[in-house]
């Protein structure tokens, strides 16, 4: 079901150095990567954003922006992503992370209330790149980058954050496999599982 007050934010800005080739365009069974999420996750938010720097992207139903500041940090990522966004709430989601469980997103969408980040936790790591960020959080984002912190997590201490263990996640991902991310050539056979 579609939530009117949430968007999809896609990050597709890194270097990709280690693939050889932009993630998001990887191919699978259902097209380029980046088509696989418009498909997988697209009918549950009103819009659907790419964020990145030189994409060469026409994707239909997509709206593509490019990065808002210099740096290269999936940080600055979200920060465009919030700033494009007409929602009070986006779905951050690293274009590397195939496996997105859509049951999985909407149960961190529907557990965002009173918070300005919810966000998982796996392994006893934030994944700040499968997270709801409230787009009233980028004031904060906007000042932890002036000061130069490039972490994404640099200004967790000053936003309310919900933290998701992983009891809570694996009843809609039993395996985590929503956190399995491509990095290298030789994953690439995974996305024949898609």
């Amino acid at each position: 079901m579609k939530r009117d007050d949430a968007s999809l934010v896609i990050l597709a800005g890194g270097a990709s150095r280690r693939m050889g080739w932009p993630k998001h365009l990887l191919p699978t069974p259902y097209g380029r990567l980046i088509d696989y999420f418009v498909l997988r996750l697209g009918g549950l938010f009103s819009e659907i954003i790419v964020a990145g720097r030189e994409l060469d992207l026409a994707v239909n139903g997509v709206r593509v922006v490019v990065d808002t500041r210099p740096e290269q940090s999936p940080l600055v990522g979200i920060h465009t992503g919030l700033s494009a966004a007409k929602t009070p709430l986006c779905f951050v989601l690293a274009c590397d992370l195939p496996f997105a469980e859509p049951a999985l997103v909407r149960f961190l969408l529907d557990s965002s209330s009173g918070a300005d980040v919810t966000v998982p936790v796996v392994r006893s790591y934030f994944e700040p790149l499968f997270a709801v960020y409230r787009r009233s959080s980028l004031a904060v984002i906007s000042e932890t980058l002036d000061r130069g912190d490039l972490k994404v997590t640099a200004s967790y201490d000053r936003l309310r954050v919900q933290e998701v263990p992983e009891d809570a996640l694996r009843r809609f991902d039993a395996d985590l496999c929503s956190f399995i991310n491509l990095n290298a050539p030789e994953q690439l056979h995974l996305l024949k599982q898609l």
